[in-house]
């Protein structure tokens, strides 16, 4: 009997470390504040795609607020060029298999860029004068992709 309650005093003292552990756990994520910002960064996923005629697909797009996802086509040194190639308005939330329908003809070999604007007047237009890209100066970063 005298073993038996070792062996219970022993898993007591084992496990209450862990119940107190949780206690301790790291605070919750703050509660949305009135700030107008979101606590999710905005983000797209896109891949290198087939020639889809005058369509590309992002595989996911994250919106904080209402917006838009846009295409542009590259510049000569293969940065991303300042015209707006295509977009369509997103509802704020996730997206998956967004397509957008671009200007001109794709062909294999062109690079292109994505990127995300958030719809600051409402009109489901994207005007880049009016409209607050999510990254800074409204270029996109890394979210370049090839017409294969």
């Amino acid at each position: 009997m005298k073993s038996y309650r070792f062996c219970l005093g022993a898993v007591a003292l084992l496990v209450a470390p862990l119940f107190a552990m949780k206690a301790f756990a790291a605070p919750e994520a703050p509660q949305a504040r009135d700030t107008g910002q979101a606590h999710t960064d905005p983000s797209l996923i896109v891949f290198d795609q087939r020639n889809a005629g005058k369509a590309v697909s992002f595989s996911y797009v994250y919106l904080p607020f209402d917006g838009y996802v846009a295409v542009y086509g590259s510049d000569v040194d293969g940065k991303a060029a300042s015209d707006v190639l295509g977009y369509v308005p997103l509802a704020a939330g996730d997206h998956r298999n967004v397509s957008v329908e671009i200007g001109k003809d794709l062909k294999s070999g062109m690079t292109l860029w994505g990127s995300l604007y958030q719809d600051v007047d409402g009109d489901k237009k994207l005007d880049k004068g009016k409209d607050r890209a999510f990254w800074p100066d409204g270029k996109p970063l890394e979210n370049r992709f090839n017409v294969l």
